[in-house]
Parts: C-alpha cells; sequence; structure tokens
C-alpha cells in the first residue's frame, strides 16, 4: 500500500511539473489553464494524508487558490517543484518523463488552442529526451508533432489528430 501511495504521488508530482511548465512557456496563463491547475488541486487532495506530498501539496495549493496565476506565479510553482523534486524522485526515469510528458500534453490542451510555438517546444523537449525515442507513446506523439510542424501551420486536421493522440495519451474520453 505504502508503495503504491509513493507511485501515486510521483505521478501527481511529475504531472503538475509538466503541466506548469508547457502553461509557462508562451508567457501567457488563460482562464482554462487556471483552472486546469485547480483541477490539478482537487483531484490530488486525497494524497495529502502523508509526507512529504502535504508539505508539496500546501505549497502548491496556496499559490492556485489566490484566484490570480500570472507569470510571476508560474515563476513561484516552478521554485516549489524544484524544492521538492527529490522527494518525488522516481527510480525509473522513463516512467518520470512520461509523467512528465503528460502533464505538457494536458498543459498544452488545456487553453483549448494548439499552437505552433506549443508544439515547437514539445518538440525540443522530446529531442532533448531521445532515450524515450522507442518507448510508446512518446515515439508516436513524436511522429504526430514533428509531422505537424512540418506542415508550417496547424489546420483543422491537424490540430483534431494532436488532440486524439494528446487524449488517448492522457486516457480522456
Amino acid at each position: 500500500m505504502e508503495n503504491n501511495f509513493l507511485t501515486q504521488t510521483q505521478v501527481a508530482f511529475h504531472n503538475l511539473n509538466g503541466l506548469v511548465n508547457s502553461i509557462a512557456v508562451d508567457g501567457i496563463i488563460t482562464t482554462s489553464e487556471y483552472e486546469a491547475l485547480k483541477a490539478w488541486c482537487e483531484t490530488h487532495q486525497g494524497l495529502c494524508s502523508v509526507e512529504p506530498f502535504h508539505s508539496f501539496f500546501e505549497e502548491i495549493s496556496a499559490k492556485v487558490k489566490t484566484g490570480t496565476i500570472g507569470s510571476e506565479e508560474i515563476f513561484e510553482l516552478k521554485e516549489i517543484l524544484v524544492k521538492h523534486a527529490l522527494n518525488f524522485e522516481e527510480n525509473d526515469k522513463t516512467k518520470a518523463d512520461l509523467h512528465f510528458l503528460q502533464g505538457v500534453c494536458y498543459g498544452i490542451m488545456a487553453d483549448g488552442d494548439i499552437n505552433k510555438y506549443e508544439l515547437e517546444m514539445l518538440k525540443k523537449w522530446m529531442d532533448e529526451n531521445e532515450h524515450l525515442s522507442e518507448t510508446y507513446p512518446f515515439n508516436e506523439i513524436y511522429q504526430v508533432v514533428k509531422k505537424v510542424i512540418e506542415h508550417g501551420i496547424i489546420n483543422d486536421e491537424d490540430y483534431r489528430y494532436l488532440v486524439k493522440y494528446f487524449k488517448e495519451f492522457l486516457k480522456l474520453e
């Protein structure tokens, strides 16, 4: 049971790390992205019964509860994530990186728009994490993102294609 709890807190941490980093990419925090942060807090509140997650969660939720998330608050959230990173380190770096990627995909979709800049930043991160290149779904998402970037624009078909892959990866209906 305790091992399962640790795994859940690690997944939650890495998902939030990806979410915060993807929201920060374009420097604009929309209402929908703020709602995604609130949803993360609501979803993971049940993990607060044990340290170190309780302390981490309290710091994160205090920033989110203010009702205003701007670039300063995103910077502060990133500092909190860095401060607590060692507490949620996973033995399997591949799993940790895939959990981070889930958060990134969720963050990219959070505002209901997928723009070229976000995809270029995602591709850059994926290029830097080549050790995942043979891992599903990283390998498929990479090909989709690469194809869309090569088009030069994100048309309706590309958008639907990306949303399909992101939702599949996030296990969203």
